[in-house]
């Protein structure tokens, strides 16, 4: 591939990215509306029928619909989910299930800047993925040495991941705001297609002439992903979509590869 193709693409993925990440700022609360698992050991924070502040730990984890109101987090606690009620009015149990919690954070507001403790949560779903294969090495075979392919790959990833999200309260200069990370572990398959190159290198000497043939790969992947963005490795194999599938050395045959994505889910 030449440089300016190489540019190129480069140009389009980043403009991707861009997009993708500025629309995940304007729309950071929709993220939350939905139920998550929350870890145990951190606290929780209710009105009281006196109008003060009770804080309740969680003793194991439990599920919870959370959502961001004026940079505060809210969770309601799934019944169900809840520990029996222990008679420990400091821990978060059933008969605390139509209370509404929130994260809650005193500032001391002495500093410029101050950060609460990050509020941890997570999930599991079924994770979607555009992706590019910017490199793929191709293992020797058939007596000739190993390749690295530079060609283009789009394809398609799909499978689950596990999800860690963060969130916290940032004051600065007396102003609040909230921040809001999420990190993610994936595995599962991909489909994708890219041109792959018959030569007389590639067949062995059985095919004089050279041509571009469009290669069929699909494997297995493994995906990073900090916000919209994801990163991996992928395992697959390739196959012609022409005649020359039979002289071609590279047909089934493994090969390793490096993937950058977006997730669209």
């Amino acid at each position: 591939m030449s440089i300016t193709n190489h540019y190129s693409t480069l140009l389009l993925l980043t403009g991707l990215l861009t997009a993708c990440s500025s629309l995940r700022q304007r729309d950071d609360i929709t993220q939350l509306n939905q139920v998550f698992r929350i870890p145990r050991g951190q606290n929780m924070y209710a009105y009281s029928k006196r109008g003060g502040v009770v804080v309740k730990t969680i003793k194991k984890s439990v599920n919870a619909a959370l959502y961001e109101q004026q940079d505060t987090l809210f969770a309601e606690f799934l019944a169900e989910s809840l520990p029996q009620p222990d008679g420990d009015p400091n821990t978060l149990d059933q008969s605390d299930s139509l209370a509404l919690f929130f994260v809650h954070y005193n500032p001391t507001l002495k500093k410029i800047e101050e950060k609460s403790p990050w509020f941890r949560y997570q999930d599991t779903a079924f994770d979607l993925d555009l992706f590019t294969l910017p490199l793929k090495y191709r293992f020797a075979t058939a007596g000739q040495p190993g390749q690295l392919d530079d060609k283009l790959n789009v394809g398609i990833h799909a499978g689950y991941r596990y999800d860690l999200g963060r969130y916290r309260t940032v004051y600065f200069r007396h102003h609040q705001r909230s921040e809001i990370t999420s990190f993610s572990i994936g595995f599962g398959g991909f489909l994708c297609f890219a041109p792959a190159t018959v030569t007389s290198f590639s067949t062995a000497g059985r095919v004089q002439d050279d041509y571009q043939a469009l290669g069929i790969n699909y494997g297995v992947a493994t995906t990073l992903s900090y916000g919209s963005v994801s990163a991996g490795l992928a395992l697959g194999v390739e196959r012609l979509s022409n005649h020359d599938r039979i002289l071609w050395i590279y047909e089934n045959k493994p090969w390793i590869g490096v993937t950058v994505g977006i997730n669209l889910n």
